[in-house]
């Protein structure tokens, strides 16, 4: 039975991989055709258990709860209480191009989180302070409705097809 529950946690590690992998083509992808057919949606007709996979904070997943994962960045955020996880990790893997700018790997800033003062970017010591951030600096504005009219009411992102874009990574969670 325990060889069996490793095989199975490694699969699911595959199927993270993979889907990290996939989102961050299609966040390209877009960036050239915003009308061009999901890249997830044809490697869930390819792989057909894709939608099977939710991102769980369960340790028994987290190899290293230091490193930068959708997993594990959705743990935070469960941990930290913050509402909506799915969509603020749609936020921090569309801010950060899955975790690959400079601004994520060098200032931990998942969210694009900037200094009212002078608009600068905040730094970090960890990306799991940017996720303590983005509750105590963006979430405290939320009261009720529409997660994604709320986005857009406070004017979080310039582009203003930021929250059909969060939706969409959103719901292939």
């Amino acid at each position: 039975m325990f060889r069996s529950l490793s095989s199975m946690a490694t699969t699911r590690r595959l199927y993270i991989i993979i889907y990290a992998l996939l989102l961050s083509v299609e966040i390209q992808a877009q960036q050239y055709e915003p009308d061009a057919p999901s890249v997830m949606a044809r490697a869930d007709r390819m792989s057909g258990s894709m939608t099977e996979l939710e991102l769980k904070s369960d340790s028994a997943y987290m190899m290293n709860s230091d490193s930068l994962t959708a997993e594990n960045v959705l743990a935070m955020l469960e941990k930290y209480e913050v509402k909506f996880p799915k969509i603020v990790l749609a936020q921090a893997l569309l801010e950060t191009g899955n975790f690959s700018s400079d601004l994520c790997r060098i200032n931990h800033n998942l969210f694009g989180l900037r200094l009212p003062s002078d608009g600068s970017y905040y730094t970090f010591d960890t990306w799991e302070e940017s996720v303590r951030a983005y509750r105590d600096d963006v979430q405290y504005k939320y009261s009720a409705g529409d997660y994604y009219t709320f986005l857009t009411r406070i004017g979080y992102a310039e582009d203003r097809q930021y929250a059909s874009k969060v939706r969409r990574i959103a719901n292939t969670l």
